[in-house]
């Protein structure tokens, strides 16, 4: 068995290698990026330098692969997908961020032609939120709607701020029209309608947002006939209100403004004086201690009386690979998916999201074995 992961030296795509390397039965595993900063000491591991707009290189790569996993920007998913097609390699990747994803999702005829499968939005979130929906609606006979709340807490002794996921897509979430799902999709400002809401465990009480989120994209048409009427994805911590300051105050703009006699792009201005001191990415040299938790709750019937369903996922940073919770959540269930692909285990043709395509209790099964802890309560209305 052979698998390619893009951008497996960045910070959740070396989350996917690591547990790759767990699997005795993977031969080969070929870690295509840029630039090689990390040493996996395992003859298994291949590394390839490799720009994913060089399309013949990247198809090249591909080839002679059982599945890739994409864990670049996201801005690429198109035509990382395309060279899987024409390469014949089966692809998984991390999140389009809605947008993506629904021209993704345009792709399955292709897919399905070829006899390949893409699974999309297979990280944290999405990924295993989806699979929580997928979990929950299972318990109800008709589900009216699904919230999902994500939180999280940085408690590393650092004095300095640093992005333990992508900061181009967080800048996007905070700037892009928030969407969410009310019988149809309704766009409003982005970080809106904001709630208070109690976590607990080791994360308790943050101010929460609603936000563009790719789960948005696929769970209404996956859980129509059960007539759901209403998602929505919120997400939130202290940190993240620091970072919407920058953003409503023009730092997440990629238009050129003039400041100075000069012209710049306000986030590419960002960006490159935050790695200039050295916050754009968490030192090699410390621990990050973060948790994070994703509560899906579902609401509907189940043999004609009022039920809710809530389920929590709870994330909690990796000693053993010195990783962050949100690097590990988001590379791990792209790993499983692979190797249930590779094992038979996943079976299908055409683009699918992880709710549609994943089986439920042997995904949870595995996540368990990686220290991911899924909790589920129900309860009937006493009304």
């Amino acid at each position: 068995m052979k698998a390619v992961v893009l951008g497996g030296m960045g910070l959740t795509g070396r989350c996917a290698v690591f547990d790759l390397l767990n699997n005795n039965k993977i031969d080969e595993i070929i870690v295509g990026d840029q630039v090689k900063n990390l040493e996996f000491n395992d003859p298994r591991v291949k590394f390839v330098k490799l720009d994913v707009n060089d399309k013949e290189t990247l198809v090249r790569v591909l080839k002679g692969s059982d599945v890739v996993i994409n864990a670049v920007q996201y801005y690429h998913n198109i035509k990382i997908m395309k060279a899987a097609l024409e390469s014949k390699t089966n692809y998984i990747d991390f999140g389009g961020l809605y947008r993506v994803t629904l021209e993704q999702l345009n792709l399955d005829q292709e897919y399905k032609d070829a006899g390949l499968l893409a699974i999309v939005g297979m990280g944290a979130q999405p990924g295993i939120s989806n699979m929580m929906a997928s979990y929950a609606v299972s318990k109800l006979d008709r589900v009216d709607e699904i919230v999902i709340r994500d939180g999280w807490i940085d408690k590393t002794n650092y004095p300095k701020l640093f992005f333990t996921w992508s900061p181009a897509t967080l800048f996007d979430e905070l700037t892009f029209k928030a969407v969410h799902f009310d019988g149809s999709v309704v766009e409003s400002d982005p970080f809106c309608n904001m709630e208070e809401y109690d976590f607990g465990w080791e994360i308790g009480k943050a101010k929460i947002f609603r936000s563009i989120h790719s789960e948005i994209a696929t769970l209404p048409g996956s859980f129509a006939e059960k007539g759901i009427k209403y998602v929505e994805w919120k997400e939130g911590s202290a940190d993240i209100e620091k970072i919407k300051f920058l953003a409503d105050i023009g730092f997440g703009g990629k238009d050129k403004v003039k400041a100075g006699g000069i012209e710049v792009v306000p986030r590419e201005f960002l960006f490159d004086f935050l790695k200039s001191q050295n916050m754009f990415s968490p030192p090699e040299s410390i621990q990050i201690m973060d948790y994070e938790m994703t509560v899906v709750t579902a609401k509907g019937t189940d043999e004609g009386r009022s039920k809710k369903v809530e389920m929590k996922a709870y994330f909690r940073y990796d000693e053993k690979w010195k990783v962050s919770a949100s690097q590990k959540e988001v590379g791990v269930p792209g790993s499983i998916a692979a190797q249930m692909i590779m094992g038979g285990v996943i079976k299908g043709k055409g683009v699918k999201p992880p709710e549609q395509i994943v089986p439920v209790k042997p995904f949870f099964a595995e996540l368990g074995k990686r220290d991911i802890k899924i909790r589920t309560e129900e309860a009937f209305d006493s009304n």
